[in-house]
């Protein structure tokens, strides 16, 4: 392949990348609904763009309100101090993504404003990338490297997000770059903002701070170099906290009293910040630690976890962050993972692809033990959005002899994971956890360490179903009753959470497999399963941890399945979380009911280990 017909290629994905962001009517193809932070960066840009300012008013909820009548879903504001005594309302993001957008919003109007800056953001990083990997190789293989990187994955998604991922990927992008060009100064200015935008992005200055430390002669200049290089860093990301305290009164955008807000906003009818919003402030760096942290616990923040919980935590995330359900690197960013493994397995390896590959391991860590349990970027994310930050490390991974198998193995894996997400962007961004819920995706493991945050249970009728618990609450359990629990139904697997047989349980689908998970206020020392067949008749395989049982029963006949000394898969904030998977053989249509009924199932939790027999009766 000439190096003409390789632009030309890029040039068509450009192209396309542009038509898109250009004709697509974002609030009509969403029917007026906001995804992720969407609403507060879009706020944010049109204020900077229309009143000069990052304080929220009632204005902007009107301009909100005019294209997205049902308001900024997901809105983020902090309260600060005049000075006088009053406070008033700023957003609580980042505001170089917004401040970069504002020309844009200026001109061509907010959603597609944001939009025209992702495409160029994206663009800019295909063109510096591709020239990046010609540097060392052929253009085919720079084209195959270019393409595997940063298209052949769940990266060009993100074209149609208000978010700042395209443009913190463009800034990590031009960084690194300019590095490889010997041009230090300005990388250290772009990993800066990086820094800034996203506090962990600060580790994608560690090749250009080690690369001089690593060469030879006195090491005393070489280290005087890497502390100006690094010096610069920090100075640019001090500048735009410094920014944020100038216009909000704050250093810290995500500390303070900080909320965010669904369907009541400030400056509603009858509506102040205190009377709604949940609270969401990051003031401290990592979770809380119990027996360590107890005088940092406030209604702000999450309750403090044990050491023990979070060392097995920490040891699932080092699984769950390369190959998870949800936020795998693996599934989502193939070509970043499989040039790293091309890079380790066959060579040939150099100084840049080992401070790359370290930058990536880094960074990885970094969000594990920071963000234990939503290191991917909240449940309204398709794959890790951070991980976007990180996708341009690939260039410098990736052997220049192996771009093209390694753009053929992510094509493979793009094809077989994400192909539905690719060609209906907009409907899998609305219902971000709905691809999770295929049979492919469902052989990956779910990341059980952000439950609570999985995108999956933006369906509510999916999440912490409780479980003899009267109106949601255990402390309400009748005494002498089996102890509460909570469910979460992660694929459609079930019917949900309902009443049968005048038991509270949940009916599977017939045919189907499906994966629900316990949650158990104190481990039990057995778990029941009373199950009753439908109207077919029942062939049901049970699997809690190394246990498995098969079922055979005629229909509406029941049997139970005892569950001794269960082990849970992990602590969570101090509950118990058990994967209990289910498979369905047949199923059938009832009297009254269209639905494909395979068996009905209710869990009881035992205080002490219950005879066989103790639930309900009418059983074989």
């Amino acid at each position: 392949m000439t190096d003409r017909a390789a632009r030309l290629v890029l040039g068509v994905v450009s192209g396309l990348a542009l038509v898109l962001v250009l004709v697509s009517p974002l609030a009509l193809l969403t029917d007026g609904r906001f995804w992720s932070d969407a609403a507060t960066y879009r706020t944010m840009a049109e204020s900077l763009a229309l009143d000069l300012d990052l304080e929220y008013g009632p204005e902007d909820l009107a301009r909100a309100r005019a294209e997205y009548p049902g308001g900024p879903q997901g809105l983020f504001l902090k309260r600060t101090d005049r000075g006088d005594g009053e406070g008033r309302l700023v957003y609580g993001k980042a505001l170089v993504y917004p401040l970069a957008g504002a020309p844009f919003v200026r001109v061509f109007g907010a959603d597609r404003g944001l939009l025209v800056l992702n495409g160029l953001a994206f663009v800019l990083a295909l063109g510096l990338g591709y020239a990046e990997l010609r540097r060392a190789g052929t253009p085919g293989n720079a084209l195959a490297g270019t393409l595997a990187v940063f298209v052949l994955g769940v990266v060009p998604v993100y074209l149609l997000w208000m978010t700042p991922e395209l443009f913190n990927l463009a800034l990590a992008t031009g960084g690194l770059v300019a590095w490889r060009r010997d041009r230090p100064t300005l990388a250290a200015l772009l990993i800066g903002l990086a820094a800034y935008s996203k506090p962990p992005n600060a580790l994608l200055a560690l090749p250009l701070l080690l690369d001089p430390l690593l060469r030879g002669g006195d090491w005393r200049p070489r280290l005087l170099v890497s502390a100006r290089r690094g010096a610069i860093v920090a100075a640019v990301a001090a500048a735009g906290f410094g920014a944020t305290w100038l216009a909000t009164g704050e250093l810290n955008y995500q500390g303070g009293e900080r909320k965010t807000f669904y369907d009541r906003y400030p400056f509603d009818p009858g509506v102040t910040f205190d009377s709604a919003g949940v609270w969401m402030a990051t003031d401290h760096l990592g979770p809380l630690v119990e027996g360590r942290d107890e005088d940092k616990r406030t209604e702000r923040v999450a309750p403090p976890r044990s050491q023990q919980e979070l060392r097995r935590s920490f040891v699932l995330n080092l699984v769950y962050f390369w190959v998870g359900r949800f936020g795998g690197a693996l599934p989502y960013f193939p070509g970043v993972v499989l040039a790293g493994v091309a890079f380790l397995v066959l060579g040939p390896r150099g100084r840049a692809g080992w401070l790359g590959l370290l930058t990536l391991l880094a960074s990885g860590l970094a969000y594990i033990l920071i963000i234990p349990d939503n290191w991917y970027g909240g449940a309204g994310t398709i794959g890790n959005r951070y991980f976007l930050n990180l996708v341009p490390l690939g260039l410098l991974i990736l052997p220049a002899r192996r771009s093209f198998w390694v753009a053929v193995g992510a094509a493979a894996i793009t094809g077989v994971l994400l192909l539905p997400v690719l060609v209906s962007p907009v409907r899998h961004s609305l219902a971000p956890g709905a691809h999770t819920t295929t049979a492919v995706f469902r052989r990956l493991p779910a990341e059980l360490t952000m439950l609570g945050d999985l995108s999956v249970f933006t369906d509510v009728w999916r999440k912490h179903r409780p479980f003899n618990a009267p109106g949601g609450d255990p402390a309400r359990r009748p005494p002498g009753s089996p102890p509460s629990y909570f469910l979460w139904f992660l694929d459609d697997g079930t019917y949900g959470q309902e009443t049968s047989f005048e038991e509270e349980g949940f009916w599977l689908k017939g045919g189907a497999d499906a994966e629900v998970v316990i949650q158990a206020l104190t481990p039990p020392p057995a778990i029941h399963l009373v199950v009753t067949a439908g109207p077919a008749g029942e062939i049901l395989t049970v699997r809690l941890g190394r246990e498995r049982h098969r079922l055979v029963l005629r229909p509406l006949h029941t049997r139970e399945v005892v569950l001794e000394h269960p082990s849970p898969v992990l602590g969570y904030y101090g509950t118990a979380l058990f994967r209990l998977r289910l498979s369905s053989r047949y199923g059938g249509e009832p009297d009254g009911d269209r639905r494909n009924l395979g068996s009905f199932v209710q869990i009881i939790l035992a205080e002490e280990p219950l005879p066989s027999g103790a639930g309900r009766p009418g059983r074989d």
